[in-house]
């Protein structure tokens, strides 16, 4: 309408804090000095000059904290929910990051610290990739992208090998050339035959890939690695839904880095995220599952409608046979009086007869008397 009416729009208001408030602010909450936050930020390419926009103050918060190395801001508010997390990824022999994940604001802060205690206590690491390390290598000085996503490829390689030394990482060898997708793939149709894996990435065609690799590998039985004889001997035999039990996972990270997995609906062929549940990735969505719903309330109404078309017939052809029954035993009775009719009449005939004949004796008899 602004441009209709040749007028400019009007311009865009920017929250902002001055420098020396957010120095102030960020000293205060990490317990540094302010040339210390200043010089971590200066160290990933932010300069603090005059006043800065105040949505950046997370991005800063985020820069110090994997700096530093304290990450207590980015805890789970719920205390429940590492119950949940726990149940989530202790069925998991591995936990693949992929790239995308570790730079989507702070999600993988929040997700890192959540599973921090999980991972030790079952004693698991995360999998990166060199492959991931050095697609961050290449975002950090990447024009293209923008100053958050700069940051983020700048600080988070610090924030692995700090995680790396505390035995929560582990970080793969690749030893292939390409993209790190298809080395991903590769490597899950190698070792998913054998292993229960977890991808987090919030690559879809990549989640679709893992998806379909994992249900074509559920047609096999799952390969076990060899076991010294005396567990053969001790262990107990599994049963053919355990020597079938491929669990290949793809999750994405949401807000407050809990997981979202990936699944296919088998009807519509259409990917889509829903809660990690232990189940197969091949699962109707919401919308085929209702019009799967309203088909089957349809065949039902369907079937109920042709029910009662058939009672009804049916209850009609049983009045017919009940009328033709009545009819039959009708005509029967008829044909039973006439009978009777006609019995009576024979008796009285032969009976007439024989009255007949013993009088016309008489009559005979008389007369050769009179004569």
């Amino acid at each position: 309408m602004a441009r209709l009416l040749g007028k400019r729009p009007p311009a865009r208001h920017v929250e902002t804090i001055a420098t020396e408030d957010t120095v102030e602010q960020l000293s205060s909450e990490f317990r540094l000095s302010k040339e210390k936050v200043q010089s971590i930020l200066r160290g990933v390419g932010i300069n603090l000059e005059g006043s800065n926009p105040a949505s950046e103050m997370g991005l800063y918060r985020e820069v110090i904290a994997c700096k530093v190395g304290d990450r207590s801001r980015f805890t789970h508010s719920d205390t429940s929910y590492e119950e949940v997390l726990d149940e989530q990824l202790r069925s998991f022999d591995e936990i693949y990051v992929d790239t995308a994940p570790i730079i989507q604001e702070d999600w993988f802060l929040h997700f890192v610290t959540d599973a921090e205690p999980i991972l030790k206590r079952r004693k698991k690491k995360l999998i990166i990739l060199e492959k991931t390390l050095e697609e961050l290598h290449g975002l950090k000085d990447n024009p293209e992208k923008d100053k958050e996503v700069r940051v983020r490829s700048t600080i988070r390689p610090d924030l692995i090998r700090q995680l790396a030394r505390r035995g929560l990482v582990r970080i793969g060898d690749t030893g292939s050339t390409g993209i790190a997708d298809d080395h991903l793939v590769s490597l899950f149709s190698q070792i998913g035959a054998t292993k229960s894996l977890l991808l987090v990435t919030q690559d879809r065609g990549l989640s679709e890939r893992i998806v379909r690799l994992a249900h074509q590998l559920e047609q096999h039985p799952k390969q076990e690695v060899k076991k010294p004889w005396f567990l053969r001997l001790l262990g107990r035999k599994k049963s053919d839904a355990e020597q079938y039990a491929h669990q290949m996972v793809a999750c994405k990270l949401i807000e407050e880095g809990k997981l979202k997995r990936c699944y296919i609906c088998p009807e519509c062929n259409e990917s889509y995220y829903d809660d990690l549940h232990a189940c197969e990735g091949m699962v109707l969505c919401g919308r085929c599952y209702l019009d799967l719903k309203e088909q089957e309330a349809k065949q039902i109404a369907a079937n109920q409608k042709k029910r009662e078309a058939e009672l009804k017939a049916e209850e009609e052809r049983q009045k017919k046979l009940e009328e033709e029954e009545r009819r039959l035993e009708r005509e029967k009775l008829k044909q039973t009086v006439g009978q009777r009719v006609e019995m009576q009449k024979k008796r009285f005939i032969k009976r007439a007869s024989l009255v007949l004949v013993v009088l016309l004796i008489l009559a005979v008899v008389l007369i050769v008397l009179l004569l």
